[in-house]
């Protein structure tokens, strides 16, 4: 038999503790001395030793107690049902995670905590993901859904995603100057790169995957881009492009290359 400092000294925990678990009923002495003084035999060590290890995997007292006095010896049982319970635990805090990304994006774009556009984002986040995959069918073939992988997304904080968070607030900062403006057009030309990284170069779904953007049936969108702020974008990405056209246009030939260049 163990008194009670012995055996807080054999766990290493304090005699508090033990005292602790004596009153709450988790850990009762399983003898006494004739001075009333708490003694603990090797079937208490046991379940103290049980109560740690239930502890370390993330169980409150209370639930360590409901487990070993109702499971008693079905251990398999016990820890099925603590996985259970962990892994719904797990998908709250992922949920809460995702949340508190989208948030810290939306002031990061903002400025500001927007709520309008905070509610707006974390209903994006939200969407059936199911949804979300009749979506990428109906629009796109399958040699384009292969790149949409690489796009932005607001509940993680990849490189790509930070990137054109702050694009995104660059826009917002010069929305209110003409479109063709050279602060304007250098936010155009940096989206526009960016959008060609995401996409691997094809130009083709880059202007696909924009003109898609917007719509109130689209679970895909990056952003619930105001009507002003959307405007602005449409109207600088168009004189960007223009004005790309007409560089590569009035661009001299290339002068051919190769082994069997004449001279």
């Amino acid at each position: 038999m163990y008194s009670v400092g012995e055996l807080a000294r054999k766990a290493n925990i304090t005699v508090r503790t033990l005292h602790h678990y004596d009153q709450i009923g988790l850990l009762k002495p399983s003898g006494s001395t004739e001075g009333g003084h708490r003694l603990y035999s090797d079937e208490d060590v046991m379940r103290l030793e049980q109560i740690s290890i239930l502890k370390k995997m993330g169980l409150g007292l209370k639930a360590v107690h409901e487990m070993l006095d109702s499971y008693g010896t079905d251990w398999l049982s016990c820890l099925e049902d603590q996985l259970q319970m962990v892994q719904r635990e797990k998908e709250k805090l992922e949920e809460l995670e995702s949340m508190l990304r989208v948030t810290i994006h939306s002031v990061q774009i903002e400025g500001t905590l927007n709520w309008n556009a905070m509610f707006q984002m974390i209903r994006l986040s939200q969407k059936d993901p199911a949804a979300k995959q009749r979506f990428i069918r109906e629009h796109f073939t399958a040699e384009e859904r292969k790149l949409l992988h690489k796009l932005p997304n607001l509940n993680k904080d990849d490189p790509l995603t930070m990137r054109w968070t702050e694009e995104v607030a660059q826009a917002k900062a010069v929305m209110h100057e003409d479109p063709a403006s050279p602060a304007a057009q250098e936010v155009a030309a940096r989206i526009t790169t960016l959008a060609l990284e995401a996409f691997d170069g094809n130009h083709t779904l880059m202007n696909k995957y924009w003109e898609l953007h917007g719509a109130e049936d689209n679970p895909m969108n990056l952003y619930p881009f105001e009507p002003e702020l959307l405007e602005f974008l449409n109207a600088a990405f168009e004189y960007y492009d223009r004005t790309q056209t007409a560089h590569e246009a009035a661009a001299p030939p290339k002068p051919f290359v190769g082994k069997n260049r004449r001279k």
